[in-house]
Order: C-alpha cells, then sequence, then structure tokens
C-alpha cells in the first residue's frame, strides 16, 4: 500500500468510525434527553401535586375563619352582652372583649364597630356609664385597651374609613364652640375614641371649623360610603402610601410557563378524555399561566348560600369582604341592618404575622420549602413571597419583595386564587430549581457510562483499524520482500545449474558451483522454513517436542548449518557453551532460532568495523540457562527495542540502506521461545547488540 492510499485509507476509516459513533450517540442522547425529560416533568407534577393540596389547606383556613366569623352574633361587638332568661337576663363580657392573642385570627389587632351615625367603638373598652373594674378591668389593663383601640380607630381614620372626630365633635366644631382642654370632661372611651386629645387637639379643633362644616355636609364621605367603595371589586385605591407604591406587581413577574402550560394541556386532555367516554362536559383546571385569570376554588352549594345576606328577626346581617387598605393592613368587615340602620362590624388584621401563620407556617411543612418561592398577591398587588432559609436551614421566612431579590424569574409552578371573599387573595407558586428525581442519578450514570462505551469503543475500533491497515501494509511489504528473497535464491541456483548443464564450468570450479547451488538453497530453505513456521503459529499448528538436550549438541548443529554462511560474509564465528547443561528444547526450534539470530547479526553488523559474531552460554539461577548472540554493529535504539520482535517490523536502518528481509524472523524468534516456556530480551553491548536467550534447565552441569 502506498503512502497516498495509506492516508486515504486512514482518512476514510476516521470519517467511518465518526459516522458511526455519531448514528449511535444521537438516538441515545435523544433517548436520555427523553427519559430525564420525563423525570422532570414527573418531579414538576409531584411538586404541582404537593402545592394544589397546600393550596387546599390555605384556603380551608380562610374558609374556617369566614365561617367562624359568619356565626357571630352582631351583639359581640359590644363590651357587653346579655346572657340569661329574658326576663332575668343580665350582662356579661363579651367574647371580643379578649385582648386578641392571635389563636382566633392570626395577627388580629381587635374588633371594632362603626355605627351609621360615623361613630366608632370597641368591644375592648366599656361604654358609657359601664364601670371597668364590675367586669375585672383594673386600670393598668383599661390604659391598655384604650391604647389598642386607638391603634385601631387611628388605622382606620388613616385609610379614610372613619372619620376624624364623632358626629356630636363635628357639630361643635361646625358651631364653632370647641370646648378647651381644661373644661372639657372625660368622654366615655366606648363611644368614640379620638387620637387628638388634650390642649393642642382643641387648638386645631378651633382651626378646623370650616372643614368639619364642610365634612359633615358631604354624604360620600361618611365611613358608611368608604366601606362601600373598599368592598366593591376593581375600584381605584385611593392615595397610596409610600408601602403600596413600592410593591411589585404580579404582571411584572417573568416566569417560565412552559412546565405549567404543559400541565394543563395534560390535565385538559384527560378531561376531555373522561368527558367523551362519560359524554359528560369537561371541568376547568386550576392551573393557569402568568397573564391570565386564574380560577379560584369552587363553591360548594351550600357556600353559595352562605354568601347571600341573612335576614334574623328584623336584622339583616351580610356577608363578611375583605379588604387591604394602603397602610398594609386586611380589614375583615360586615355590614349589619339593624333597625334600619346600617352598622359596620368588623376586624383590623396585621397583614404580615396573618400571612405567615396562614401561609408561610404550612408551607414549612411540605417538600415545597425548599425549592419553591411561594408569591402572595391580592388583586395584582404582590404582598410577600415565602421561600427558604438560604443557608440551607430547615425555618422557613416572609420577607417583603423590597427588603431582598425578587423572585422575579424560575419556571410557574402553579397559580390559583383563594375563596370569596379572600377572592382577592392569589398563590403563584415558582421554582428555581426542581429536586432531582429519584432515577435521575440512574440516568445521570447511565448516561456517563454510554458515552464513555462510546467513545472508548470508537477509539478502540480506530486503533483496530490502524492497526489493520498497518498490517496490510506489512503484508504487502512481507509478499514483496519474500518474492525478492525467493528470488534472489532461485535465480542463483539456475544460473549455476545451467553453467554446469551447458559444460561451461571447468573442473575446478565445479566444486564452487556446487557449494553455491548447496548453500542458496540452505537459505531458500530457510526462508521457506520461517514462513511455514510462522503460518503455523498464526492458526495454532504449531507443534513442538521439548525434550532433554545438551547444549553442546545443539551448538554443534548450529555451527554446521551456520559456518559456511559466516565464513562466506567475512565474519568470525565464534562459540562459547563448553558446559554440560541440558535444557528442555525442541532441537529444530531452537537451531532454527539461533540460525535466525546469527542471520540477523551478519545482516546488520554487514559494515561493522569487527567482523565477529560471538555465541556464549551462561548458567543462571533458577535453574535456568542463558543463550548470548552478539554482534559488533551499530547496534540497536532503545525506542526500537520492544518493536523489533513485531511481525513483518524493519527499522528505519532497514529500509534507509536497503537491508534484505522479511521482518518475520525475529518475530519468529520470540514466538518459537516463548512456546518452549523461555524467554528473549535485548540488551545493548557497545559496540553491538545482544540479543539473549533464557531456557529452562533439565539438568545442571
Amino acid at each position: 500500500m502506498k503512502g497516498s492510499d495509506h492516508r486515504r485509507a486512514r482518512n476514510r476509516l476516521r470519517l467511518g468510525i465518526a459516522l458511526f459513533v455519531l448514528a449511535l450517540a444521537v438516538p441515545s442522547l435523544l433517548l436520555v434527553s427523553k427519559a430525564y425529560d420525563q423525570l422532570k416533568w414527573q418531579s414538576f407534577r409531584q411538586q404541582q401535586l404537593v402545592a394544589e393540596e397546600l393550596a387546599e389547606r390555605i384556603n380551608d383556613s380562610l374558609v374556617s375563619i369566614i365561617r367562624r366569623e359568619d356565626a357571630r352574633p352582631i351583639e359581640d361587638y359590644a363590651f357587653l352582652v346579655r346572657s340569661g332568661e329574658r326576663m332575668r337576663s343580665y350582662g356579661k363580657r363579651s367574647p371580643l372583649a379578649e385582648m386578641p392573642s392571635g389563636e382566633i385570627i392570626p395577627g388580629l389587632i381587635g374588633w371594632f364597630q362603626v355605627a351609621a351615625d360615623g361613630d366608632f367603638s370597641s368591644p375592648l373598652v366599656p361604654a358609657a356609664g359601664i364601670s371597668p373594674a364590675d367586669y375585672g378591668v383594673d386600670a393598668a389593663e383599661l390604659t391598655l385597651r384604650q391604647a389598642r383601640a386607638r391603634q385601631i380607630r387611628g388605622i382606620l381614620v388613616g385609610n379614610r374609613l372613619v372619620e376624624r372626630g364623632d358626629r356630636k365633635d363635628r357639630a361643635e366644631l361646625a358651631a364653632k364652640e370647641p370646648e378647651t382642654a381644661a373644661g372639657m370632661a372625660p368622654r366615655p372611651l366606648g363611644a368614640t375614641i379620638d387620637r387628638e386629645e388634650g390642649p393642642a387637639s382643641a387648638t386645631r379643633q378651633e382651626g378646623d371649623a370650616p372643614r368639619a362644616r364642610r365634612e359633615i355636609q358631604a354624604e360620600d364621605r361618611l365611613s358608611q360610603a368608604a366601606f362601600e367603595r373598599l368592598a366593591r371589586k376593581g375600584v381605584a385605591p385611593g392615595p397610596e402610601s409610600d408601602e403600596a407604591g413600592r410593591l411589585k406587581r404580579t404582571d411584572q413577574l417573568q416566569l417560565d410557563e412552559e412546565l405549567a402550560l404543559r400541565s394543563q394541556r395534560q390535565q385538559a386532555a384527560a378531561v376531555d378524555d373522561k368527558a367523551a367516554f362519560r359524554s359528560a362536559p369537561a371541568e376547568a383546571v386550576s392551573v393557569s399561566p402568568l397573564g391570565s385569570r386564574s380560577n379560584p376554588l369552587p363553591f360548594s352549594d351550600a357556600e353559595s348560600d352562605r354568601r347571600m345576606p341573612v335576614q334574623l328577626f328584623g336584622n339583616a346581617v351580610e356577608p363578611f369582604e375583605v379588604g387591604r387598605l394602603d397602610s398594609g393592613h386586611l380589614l375583615l368587615f360586615r355590614s349589619v341592618w339593624r333597625e334600619g340602620e346600617r352598622v359596620i362590624q368588623g376586624a383590623l388584621i396585621e397583614q404580615r404575622p396573618f400571612l405567615e401563620e396562614l401561609v408561610g407556617r404550612p408551607l414549612a411543612t411540605t417538600v415545597l420549602a425548599h425549592t419553591t418561592h411561594l408569591i402572595v398577591a391580592y388583586r395584582g398587588a404582590v404582598l410577600a413571597s415565602f421561600r427558604a432559609q438560604p443557608d440551607g436551614q430547615y425555618g422557613i421566612r416572609a420577607t417583603a419583595l423590597r427588603s431582598g431579590p425578587p423572585p422575579l424569574s424560575g419556571s410557574l409552578l402553579y397559580r390559583t386564587r383563594m375563596q370569596e371573599p379572600f377572592g382577592g387573595l392569589e398563590l403563584i407558586y415558582s421554582v428555581g430549581r426542581l429536586p432531582a428525581p429519584a432515577g435521575a442519578a440512574v440516568i445521570g450514570w447511565m448516561a456517563g457510562t454510554l458515552a464513555i462505551v462510546l467513545l472508548a469503543g470508537g477509539w478502540l475500533m480506530y486503533r483496530l483499524g490502524l492497526s489493520q491497515l498497518a498490517l496490510v501494509r506489512q503484508q504487502q511489504d512481507f509478499v514483496s520482500a519474500v518474492s525478492h528473497e525467493l528470488k534472489t535464491p532461485l535465480t542463483s541456483i539456475r544460473m549455476y545449474a545451467e553453467m554446469l548443464r551447458a559444460g561451461f564450468a571447468p573442473e575446478e570450479r565445479k566444486a564452487t558451483y556446487y557449494r553455491f547451488i548447496h548453500e542458496e538453497s540452505e537459505r531458500l530453505s530457510r526462508l521457506i522454513a520461517n514462513v511455514l513456521q510462522l503460518a503455523r503459529i498464526g492458526r495454532d499448528a504449531l507443534v513442538l517436542e521439548p525434550r532433554a538436550i545438551a547444549i553442546g549438541a545443539l551448538m554443534a548443529m548450529v555451527r554446521e548449518r551456520v559456518a559456511t554462511q559466516v565464513e562466506r560474509a567475512g565474519f568470525a564465528f565464534e562459540v562459547d557453551c563448553a558446559t554440560e547443561a541440558e535444557i528442555l528444547a525442541d532441537p529444530d526450534a531452537f537451531v532454527q532460532i539461533v540460525i535466525n539470530l546469527v542471520d540477523n547479526a551478519l545482516k546488520f553488523s554487514a559494515n561493522a568495523a569487527q567482523r565477529r559474531i560471538l555465541i556464549g552460554c551462561d548458567v543462571m539461577e533458577r535453574n535456568q540457562l542463558c543463550v548470548r548472540v552478539r554482534d559488533f554493529g551499530p547496534g540497536i535504539p532503545k525506542v526500537q527495542r520492544k518493536r523489533i520482535f513485531d511481525l513483518f517490523y524493519r527499522g528505519p536502518e532497514a529500509k534507509a540502506n536497503a537491508i534484505s528481509g522479511t521482518g518475520i524472523g525475529l518475530a519468529l524468534v520470540q514466538r518459537l521461545v516463548r512456546a518452549m516456556n523461555g524467554k528473549v530480551e535485548v540488551t545493548d553491548a557497545n559496540p553491538g547488540a545482544e540479543i539473549r536467550i533464557v531456557m529452562p534447565m533439565r539438568r545442571a552441569p
């Protein structure tokens, strides 16, 4: 095979193996990707089911609060309620008169009531004419209750739900008859509680007389109308506070909806299949992508009936409504019609503890706590985000989005609204990372193993292909060399035979011609024997018969076979094996080994300064005998000492100096020595090279 043909064959081999590996890698990669995607989808769906269950738990908690408050009598919003029989009734403290602990409603600041004339009252403080001490309220506790009532009223006043003064104060202020701080009698806390008291308050009331006169005449500023505006859905909020301006909007969330839409499509397909099977309309799914209106949790018929106004013996009680104030507080209130007048009753709730208890605490008990952001929004405004601690702890915390990096990105997991009256409250689950599926590690190991197998297999195939190409090239060179080696002795034999037959050779030259014919025939016989022996080894048909034989006898056979060849080449042949040791060897194979070594030494040391071939024997330990064959030529470079025993290998010196040979001599030596349980090695003799054959001894000298 020529050099250009060899390069083309090597390029075709590379291309073929690359296409083969690619043909296996592409479908394998698609299969692994599909399997991993399915596992990822299963993990996402499991997280989604947990999110759905958590949303139902949160909704149930909210519904239970609404049911409990709906069932509360309207009389409970006063400090005292009547108990006992009608003729023997007596007053006792209302259940709402206790200081809020957060057990009934998390984050509860307190209950309140706004009368038809706009007067504010709270069940925390007794009305006028009621002695707090008679009902177990001492002075210190009364101070705390008054402070809490002032706090509730202050929040309502700040959000324009309650007028700043009561109706009597506003009338007096309008008539320019304000009371001075020194002469003003204490006002019962149960009737009205004003945050502006004392001399400074009186001074401000004198200056605000015209404004109070205008306010009392404007019906749209009454508390009843303010609560109506708060109850209406979609109404524009009043002037925003600083906190309201800092809140994010849900339309600013940039969440990846691919998996959520996939879940929605699969659920819709499953519902359609059931509908086609049952011939019934499909139900709507609760998952919806960002930008579309999510379906709230469904109502039952009983729940729908509960949302209608209730008529109680001339009193009409409307369902509770929920509103969010500009100050960030949540307001739970209802309208009560009593004796033709409308009264507002409700509870003021701190937003943060309310959400932490009803949303954050349930989230902390699920697997979502460490992978999921739960965003709580109200009518499009993001209230808070619940997520796992960044240090990997199991605690959960609620952080307003302004105090940390907002979870504006990620994958949408689940989105739903709560049941009315919390219909404006929306839960948005997003995941930054999914927990590793159970089979992800197995698929990863399989993918890695498959990649290693493909790459290693491709590399091994390439190396095997290169070795086969090299073998083909060596075989071609071997055929060419053998043809030349066979042709040379045959030509010599034919020439001398024709001269003898034609009578051209004188009598004194006939003996020389006969000797040339004999030597060339021996050379031809050795070449043919090497080829046949190599063929037997290649097909595992080599049969050797090792037996105990004296090394001296073997050396005599070697001398007889190669003496003429060495002498004709002009070399001195020295044999130093004066030992009586016996080795276990096949005589013919051992003689062939030594002859090949001598022939190789003659070829490569033809131009040596010392034209000598030495054969020596050394008894070694472990019952072994070493036979050394040394020449005084250029030696063998260290990098080639392992390759000279390769089949068909011929070193650069042989090719550069056109040294004849087939490249099978030393390869055959190694194989024959190993077949007789020996070993062969090469050393640097300086000058020259020495090849050692170590054979097992049968008998030591």
